[in-house]
């Protein structure tokens, strides 16, 4: 194995770190419009749903060749004109996406931390981050990530112990047949989040290659299921699903009530910034996507061995990615209530489009590909 390559162990803890940045945009509060005291039960019909995405990203797995990943694939499926647009128009996702992962961190900091900042001076410093990040190898990003989901998860562990106190069991109980509807709609937005691990497959060639995928991929998808379980139970349970479900960001509100030897304050500041670390992975990885996109498109190799800031082989492309991101960042809303539009039914529609009807299209076009030859 090369030094380049990034391990199994590697790969699922940058997802999984990656998916927790929106993962807290979305929870409680999407859930709990849906589902109501319900909220921390729709993790169960997400975690099928996901199982489901699974087992059809291991079937486009397979047909990947040494070194490929989801953008060879394309290409070589729909021919070199068709698939070129596809990966286009995934390239633009994942630059459109990556600003507005930037900007959602950027209103969470302002709204909860710095309420008189402005978000672009957020933006630029996290971009900034994020594209060194990129220039670099992947693995090292990896590596990075499996510290990142060390802090994140042992903070979310630490606040999640100290605000059971304040939870009121009758905002959860009773939960009945009549809810179900509910529930299964409120599966929607974490289903949403955790479909997006389907886009790092853009990164597979990456990664070293496994006979047996659902080893690493399963117990991260339960952990994922029950953090998700977790959010919705605690801000639901302390606030009841009626204020939660009006509360911009429920699960930073609700640490303002968690008290630790009188530190409240302290907490509240250094969890809301070990978030930022989340976002940092997540842009991270997707700018890497967009560039394995965009590089496949005009025919470059893989650069992962030149120099940091060296523009051959395509590294260039990266450089021209992180305008487009700022400029998707700062111009998709001018306001923060024009943004939480966008966040709560435009995003996850997108991000369901290119996920659950994207890929499922990919492997249809393999195999009619395959009936005709």
């Amino acid at each position: 194995m090369k030094d380049s390559t990034v391990t199994r162990p590697q790969f699922a803890a940058a997802i999984f770190a990656a998916l927790l940045s929106p993962l807290m945009r979305v929870l409680p509060r999407t859930s709990v419009l849906m589902a109501g005291r319900g909220a921390w039960l729709c993790a169960v019909p997400s975690f099928l749903i996901l199982l489901v995405l699974t087992a059809l990203m291991n079937l486009l797995r397979r047909q990947l060749r040494p070194g490929e990943g989801t953008a060879n694939l394309i290409l070589r499926y729909f021919g070199p004109v068709l698939g070129r647009l596809v990966l286009l128009v995934y390239g633009a996702w994942f630059l459109f996406y990556a600003g507005f992962i930037l900007r959602g961190g950027a209103e969470r900091l302002a709204a909860t931390v710095y309420q008189q900042s402005n978000t672009d001076p957020f933006l630029l410093v996290m971009l900034a981050l994020c594209m060194l990040a990129a220039l670099g190898t992947l693995r090292a990003t990896a590596r990075t990530a499996v510290i990142l989901r060390a802090i994140l998860l042992l903070a979310l562990a630490l606040v999640s112990l100290f605000a059971v106190s304040n939870v009121t069991w009758k905002n959860l109980v009773p939960v009945d047949l009549s809810d179900a509807p509910g529930i299964l709609l409120g599966a929607w937005p974490i289903f949403t989040v955790g479909g997006a691990a389907a886009l790092f497959s853009f990164l597979s060639g990456y990664v070293e290659p496994t006979e047996k995928p659902a080893k690493w991929v399963v117990l991260p998808l339960a952990i994922f299921s029950v953090v998700a379980c977790l959010l919705c139970m605690e801000a639901v349970g302390t606030f009841g699903a009626a204020l939660t479900a009006h509360l911009s960001y429920p699960f930073f509100t609700m640490i303002r009530d968690v008290s630790l030897f009188g530190l409240a304050q302290r907490i509240e500041a250094v969890v809301i910034a070990l978030w930022v670390f989340a976002d940092f992975v997540l842009c991270t990885l997707l700018l890497r996507c967009a560039h394995e996109a965009l590089r496949t498109v005009c025919g470059y190799p893989k650069s992962e061995n030149l120099p940091l800031f060296s523009p051959r082989r395509g590294r260039w492309l990266l450089w021209l990615e992180a305008p487009a991101v700022w400029a998707c960042g700062h111009f998709i809303a001018a306001s923060s209530q024009q943004f939480s539009a966008w966040s709560q039914t435009r995003i996850p529609l997108l991000m369901n489009l290119f996920v659950f009807a994207g890929f499922p299209l990919i492997l249809l076009v393999g195999r009619l590909r395959k009936m005709l030859i």
